[in-house]
């Protein structure tokens, strides 16, 4: 067992919330007791799939920290689906596991203890959170351990966030090289890089790119690699706080846009969409769904070629059924299937450059999952013209399916 793990146990506080009440039945199972709670949705849904479901239907004792739902959304944006792909399944079992505790903890067991002795050495002066997450509700029995509710989610040590590690990396870097000591800040920063690209998923794979080429772009002298390296950071940091701005509703029943930089698998519905050819396709099907009352969406989907050409480009309607479907002039009206892709999200301008190094980067994670197209690369542009280029936002798509 992590050694760490009851360790971060002791940070519970003498100002945690007074224990639940149990049905008078008697307590369920840990499994049962969150399967009842109604606030763990996701956590079930992780357990699941990490394989760590039968262990809190055994017969313990353990004691389990609950992160809710709203804690597992407050995860940087994109993280818990990132954990939650199937070549991620090792990393999410170990953050799942660092919530378990074999053995029971109660809040009121820690009470009389000022300052604990952890497993790794130092002691911990006790406060109303573990792990950084304050207890929402603590000492939920079951039959087989003890339940605290989280309002947040505790991340393993060396499992920091991309973002948080390069913000670590950047306060103690900078200060050395503002102090006359460019190498000692470039040979931080250089360990922070490897740190991250060593690690499976922890950065995107664009992100990767960027890291990995200025960690090993040669450099006039130490102040220029430090440099060099804090672009990329600075970089990282700009995809992993960009939130994307919704100009128009989403149609019915897709998926959210983002993250920057990371792929993602999404599933998207049947839906119906209005498309034209040519370069003036823009102004055509805006005056048809003018024309039509049919509110504008966003994003607007464009096929594209091999060479970052655009094939076509259609607007998308609300719903499936709504207005009638085929050919409007130079617009046809067209009823699409239910698709499997794989997304990249960018930001900033979109070159011929940025959609084939998303290109080369989907076609590669394709390979590796034994996947082909299923169809040609599509780009969905989310934002309009009137949004600075800096602040746009748009993903690469292909369709897929297994070979």
């Amino acid at each position: 067992m992590n050694p760490a793990l009851p360790a971060l146990a002791l940070l519970l506080g003498s100002l945690l919330p007074a224990p639940r009440s149990l049905a008078e039945e008697g307590p369920p199972d840990l499994l049962g007791a969150v399967r009842a709670d109604g606030r763990f949705t996701l956590l079930l849904e992780a357990a699941a799939e990490a394989g760590l479901a039968d262990a809190l239907r055994g017969p313990g004792p353990l004691t389990l920290f609950a992160p809710t739902d709203e804690a597992f959304r407050r995860l940087p944006p994109g993280t818990l689906a990132a954990l939650r792909e199937p070549g991620n399944r090792d990393r999410l079992r170990r953050l799942l596991a660092f919530h378990l505790v074999e053995g029971l903890l109660l809040a009121a067991d820690l009470l009389p203890a000022p300052a604990p002795r952890t497993l790794a050495g130092p002691a911990l002066p006790l406060e109303p959170r573990v792990g950084g997450a304050a207890v929402l509700t603590a000492d939920v029995r079951c039959s087989n351990g003890v339940l605290h509710a989280l309002d947040g989610v505790m991340i393993p040590p060396g499992d920091a966030p991309a973002g948080e590690v390069l913000r670590e990396a950047i306060e103690a870097g900078a200060p050395l090289f503002n102090a006359g000591d460019p190498a000692a800040c470039a040979a931080l920063y250089a360990r922070s890089a490897a740190e991250l690209l060593a690690r499976d998923g922890a950065l995107g794979e664009l992100q990767a790119e960027v890291l990995a080429s200025a960690l090993e772009a040669p450099a006039a002298d130490e102040a220029a690699r430090a440099w060099a390296l804090r672009r990329a950071f600075d970089s990282i940091l700009a995809d992993e706080s960009f939130r994307p701005l919704l100009e128009a509703p989403l149609p019915e029943g897709f998926p959210g846009p983002g993250p920057v930089g990371r792929i993602r698998e999404k599933r998207y519905p049947g839906y119906r969409a209005a498309r034209a050819e040519g370069g003036g396709a823009f102004f055509t099907l805006f005056n048809h769904i003018q024309r039509n009352g049919v509110a504008m969406t966003a994003p607007v989907e464009m096929t594209m070629d091999e060479g970052a050409g655009t094939m076509d480009m259609a607007f998308l309607y609300e719903r499936p059924g709504q207005g009638e479907a085929g050919p409007q002039g130079a617009v046809s009206v067209l009823d699409l299937p239910a698709r499997r892709v794989l997304s990249l999200g960018m930001r900033g301008s979109r070159s011929r450059a940025a959609f084939g190094a998303a290109r080369r980067v989907l076609l590669a994670r394709m390979e590796r999952e034994g996947l082909e197209a299923d169809g040609p690369f599509r780009v969905l542009g989310y934002n309009s013209p009137m949004i600075p280029p800096a602040d746009s936002f748009w993903e690469v798509q292909v369709p897929v399916r297994a070979r």
